[in-house]
């Protein structure tokens, strides 16, 4: 089952929107449902302490029978916390995250943090946003970028040093040290279909800027 869970930071574009129509199901974070009501697509669920649901937005939600959890606003979970949680409950195994970029930065780092969770339960799972996709990627583990010739491809490694194997990069190799504490791994221009990141050791995070505004999660 392959749920999305819609945050409430940057405003979903027409194009990251259209990819809800691959999910079983949208869990929507507090006043996320003001860029669903815009586009006209009720989510399964709002949840929240909604200090930030729009009066519109509830007044079109209650009219179409979404239900409406709500939260003490003081709580040891954000909201994004909440609907992970819920979208677990449906029975999901794969997450689309929208919305998670922009607004402050530490929620944009907390909503990082929605995502590693999302892996470390052993579930796909990928965060699209500014013309990006996001997702993390543990030894043993590859990721292959079918149509992603001219797009960029960046790897940070998590939690420590990492290792990888590219192909199909400008910067292609077996054994490749991305050490936790530098750089390496920023700015790779992807030069061929279906270019192929190998996780040796470590965690990385990969994130692949669009060459023009298309979205297919990675």
């Amino acid at each position: 089952m392959k749920v999305a869970l819609v945050l409430n930071g940057d405003e979903p574009t027409a194009d990251e929107l259209k990819l809800l129509r691959a999910c079983d199901a949208v869990v929507c974070a507090d006043g996320a449902a003001q860029a669903l009501l815009k586009a006209d697509h009720p989510p399964n669920l709002i949840i929240g302490d909604l200090d930030s649901l729009k009066a519109e937005a509830y007044k079109w939600a209650d009219a179409l029978d979404v239900p409406i959890e709500r939260h003490a606003e003081e709580k040891d979970q954000i909201d994004g916390e909440l609907g992970l949680d819920k979208a677990l409950s449906m029975g999901a195994k794969s997450i689309l995250i929208l919305g998670g970029h922009g607004g402050r930065s530490a929620m944009f780092l907390a909503n990082l943090k929605i995502l590693r969770r999302v892996h470390d339960l052993g579930l796909d799972g990928s965060m699209v946003g500014r013309g990006e996709s996001m997702r993390y990627v543990s030894a043993g583990g590859e990721l292959t970028l079918t149509g992603r010739t001219g797009s960029t491809l960046n790897l940070l490694a998590i939690d420590g040093d990492a290792t990888v194997d590219l192909a199909g990069t400008a910067w292609d190799g077996k054994g490749i040290a991305l050490p936790s504490r530098a750089a390496k791994g920023l700015s790779n221009k992807i030069t061929s279909d279906g270019a192929r990141i190998q996780v040796r050791a470590g965690t990385v995070l990969a994130i692949v800027e669009r060459k023009k505004q298309e979205y297919h999660v990675t």
